[in-house]
């Protein structure tokens, strides 16, 4: 599975960007004026071809296409957005150790917590890496980055390939639709 994300500031006007897409999430962010379409298509080129439309009506910032390199998923709730982005480009060895902390030391941090929904660890061709995280309340955000910054480096975790998100966006969920979870762990 692909995805792409679409920012945005302004209000949304009227957009197709789903035209065979398997799942979307409109994103608008907490006080402010920009926001975020993530739509989940089923390959490749699909989301490539939908990264490079740009709809009339609204105030398109930029596109991305990304492969889905994870999903994990604790329910269904999709009343907020975290959108945590690792920018690239980076070298195979980050990029491996950002995937590796993800999979093993934050997602089962957090996946027992009230609220948590499905998330979505979206990888870039140049290794930039955006995780789109899904929850039913303010309170399970801050829950969910307690938790992760009370978590310690597993064995073999190097903090020089981990230094951390270049930016953090919380949106609050206007329309979601997300893709089943398939293969979710």
């Amino acid at each position: 599975m692909h995805a792409t994300i679409h920012r945005f500031r302004g209000p949304l006007g009227p957009h197709d960007l789903a035209g065979g897409a398997l799942g979307a999430a409109t994103l608008t962010e907490l006080g402010g004026q920009a926001g975020a379409v993530v739509t989940f298509w089923p390959d490749a080129a699909a989301a490539g071809a939908a990264a490079a439309r740009r709809p009339a009506g609204t105030t398109w910032l930029d596109a991305g296409a990304y492969r889905v390199a994870d999903v994990h998923s604790a329910s269904d709730a999709a009343a907020y957005a975290q959108l945590t982005w690792f920018d690239g480009p980076k070298s195979a060895d980050q990029s491996a150790a950002e995937q590796r902390a993800g999979r093993e030391r934050i997602w089962p941090a957090v996946r027992g917590i009230e609220g948590v929904g499905t998330t979505y660890a979206l990888l870039a061709e140049d290794r930039s890496l955006v995780v789109v995280g899904f929850t039913a309340s303010l309170a399970t955000v801050e829950a969910v980055q307690e938790a992760i910054m009370a978590t310690e480096l597993l064995p073999g975790e190097d903090p020089a390939l981990l230094p951390g998100p270049d930016r953090v966006d919380l949106h609050r969920v206007r329309h979601a639709a997300l893709p089943a979870p398939a293969g979710a762990r």
